[in-house]
């Protein structure tokens, strides 16, 4: 089975560069434009206030989610087609789902969570009449934000979540979509079995977090990347440089 009710079974599948060197792994042009500068608690938390070292603690959440894609044996049992296709058109909802689980907000009373709030400043500075345009996608993602920690969703949730938005059988081109579709039931399956015993008297949980999943429908890739990563990659195509991340040379 794909998905079991202790997460910790979907991280144990070994990714393509595991085994590697971690120098192989780091030379993905995106994870060095992603991975920059001090890691440590104290120098995040002043990097913050800056808007584009706003923009790398982002960029922190999704390296992580792209190391637990990989470390799904399901997904990288799929066809290598398959698994970029997949990644590339479910890197924005899952993005968002990790800032999230991470609780990364952007209350201006706290520095070290104000991310959104200093991506935003940064673009009105930068496009004056077009902040409005930015306002907006960010009011779409703080919508989504403020969805999740209402329902106050559990680890073993987000990862079961995650693999529904990850296994989409829709996206064009795919090579096995009837298995994908496969997985993305057991994935929502699953999640309805962990549910049934921790939350006997909630029985529309369930539909409270897949109504959540419906949320990122409205919130485009492209937008999440002006958004959170254009400062760092520029006009580059997200899509192109994560493959990089999934299959580095």
């Amino acid at each position: 089975m794909a998905f079991s009710s202790n997460p910790s079974l979907l991280l144990m599948g070994r990714c393509s560069c595991q085994g590697q060197s971690e120098e192989k792994c780091s030379t993905s042009i995106l994870y060095q434009l992603l991975n920059r500068g001090c890691q440590c608690g104290a120098a995040q938390e002043r990097a913050l206030l800056s808007p584009r070292a706003a923009s790398n603690a982002a960029s922190e959440v999704l390296l992580k989610t792209v190391e637990f894609v990989k470390k799904l044996p399901s997904f990288v049992a799929l066809p290598p087609q398959d698994c970029a296709k997949l990644l590339q058109a479910g890197w924005a909802p899952l993005f968002l789902l990790g800032l999230a689980q991470e609780k990364l907000d952007f209350h201006p009373a706290s520095p070290k969570k104000s991310i959104l709030l200093g991506i935003l400043t940064e673009k009105q500075q930068q496009q004056g009449d077009s902040a409005g345009q930015y306002r907006q996608k960010l009011g779409k993602a703080k919508e989504f934000l403020n969805q999740c920690w209402s329902l106050d969703i559990s680890t073993k949730e987000y990862v079961y979540l995650k693999g529904i938005v990850l296994f989409s059988p829709v996206v064009p081109g795919l090579l096995c979509p009837h298995h994908i579709h496969y997985l993305q039931q057991e994935a929502k399956m699953t999640l309805q079995e962990h549910m049934s015993s921790l939350h006997p008297g909630a029985p529309s949980r369930l539909s409270q977090l897949l109504l959540t999943l419906d949320a990122l429908r409205t919130i485009s890739a492209r937008g999440i990347a002006e958004l959170f990563f254009q400062p760092i990659i520029g006009n580059s195509d997200m899509g192109v440089l994560l493959l990089e991340l999934l299959y580095p040379s």
